[in-house]
Formats: structure tokens, C-alpha cells, sequence
């Protein structure tokens, strides 16, 4: 199966999303960060901003982090497609953690699972136990058991090559940065930007006798 195909299979389970910290796209005007690639495919919300996407062409999930992320990091794969994301949230019980990856050592990322397995409130065996049910039913539909995921998602982030990725001017004029000519502004066959060709051609031109 396909990431796609498994993502609709996924979304159609009678599971509890809010408690995986997976929750689905909704609304008519979807919402987008400044560090959302244009091309990108939400499939699932998180907490705080963090957010899933696909890429056209690619069965990888990525993991967008607006609010602890920077420039190089916002965007970074954390499953070669959707089952072994998924393996990594069954181990991880939810998405936040794996969300952390980029930024933690093994030691530091242990210690937020400890952390978050030892969280407690009032009421939380009920919540517990739908996320337990959850969990169980995501294992079982896709056959498929808990990975750990540190190691496998340092080794695809360590090789992720993020010229695929396309941002919004916004995503340029929030960091400071020189946009990128894109790839329709320059010409086919100088490989240099359309206005600076014509600027050349138009001076050349003006300076001929």
C-alpha cells in the first residue's frame, strides 16, 4: 500500500486523533505557517503548530516545526512513509516526541519519553485508555509494531536534501532572507535571471551605434 492509500485507511479508523497528536486536516481556509513548503500536502495537525506533510512524487512524511525549529530545520522527514511513521508513533504514543527529534541527543530524547509517560492529571486513566485503544487498533490494521525511532529518523534527516522543498515569499521575508531566483525566472538558456538578461540585452543595446 501506499502512503496516500494507508493515510485514507488511517484517517477512516475510529480512533481518538487528538490523543495520538495526529489530527486531521479540516476547514475550507486550511491554515499555513510562514515555514509551510507551498508544495507541500498537510495530513495531520500536532500540538502548537506542528504539523505533517507530504511531498508530490514522495511516500516520506515530514514533520514541520514552526515555533522550536529554525531556518535548515523546519522541514525534516520523520518516516520513509506513512507505516514506519506510524511504527514510530506507536512507540512513541504520541507525535510530539518524534516532532523533537532534530533538536534532542538520545539521552535528552529518552528522558522526554520518561517524562511524558509519568505526566499525570485528573481523569487521565479515561484519556490513557483511548490512546491505548488507538494505538492498538493502528498496530493491528497496518500490521505493524512499535519502532524506536531516534536513530532511523537521525539517519533521514542526516541525508535529506532540502532543495526540494518550496517556500513563500513569507517564508523568506520572516527569516531575512535573499529569495532564490525560481526556476520559471530565469532563462532556459543563459541559466541567468530574466530581468538581469534583459537589463544586459537592453543596455547593449542603447550602446550600439
Amino acid at each position: 500500500m501506499s502512503t496516500r492509500k494507508d493515510l485514507q485507511t488511517f484517517f477512516s479508523l475510529p480512533l481518538d486523533f487528538s490523543m495520538l497528536e495526529l489530527e486531521p486536516e479540516t476547514g475550507a481556509d486550511p491554515v499555513r505557517y510562514f515555514c509551510t513548503p507551498e508544495n507541500a500536502e498537510i495530513i495531520g495537525w500536532g500540538s502548537s503548530g506542528t504539523h505533517f506533510v507530504l511531498l508530490p512524487g514522495d511516500e516520506a512524511v515530514y514533520c514541520v516545526e514552526p515555533e522550536l525549529a529554525g531556518e535548515g530545520t523546519f522541514v525534516l522527514p520523520v518516516g520513509a512513509d506513512f507505516r514506519e511513521f506510524l511504527s514510530h508513533v506507536l512507540f512513541c504514543k504520541c507525535t510530539s516526541p518524534l516532532a523533537q527529534i532534530f533538536m534532542t541527543d538520545e539521552a535528552r530524547f529518552r528522558r522526554l519519553l520518561a517524562n511524558n509517560a509519568a505526566n499525570t492529571w485528573p481523569g487521565c486513566e479515561e484519556d490513557f485508555k483511548r490512546r491505548d485503544d488507538s494505538l492498538a487498533a493502528v498496530a493491528e490494521t497496518f500490521g505493524i509494531q512499535p519502532r524506536d525511532p531516534f536513530r532511523r529518523v537521525k539517519a533521514l534527516q542526516a541525508i535529506f536534501d532540502p532543495s526540494v522543498l518550496v517556500f513563500s515569499d513569507e517564508y523568506y521575508d520572516t527569516l531575512g532572507l535573499e529569495h532564490p531566483s525560481r526556476p520559471e525566472d530565469r532563462d532556459i538558456i543563459t541559466g541567468r535571471d530574466v530581468a538581469a538578461t534583459t537589463i544586459f540585452y537592453t543596455d547593449h543595446q542603447e550602446d550600439a551605434p
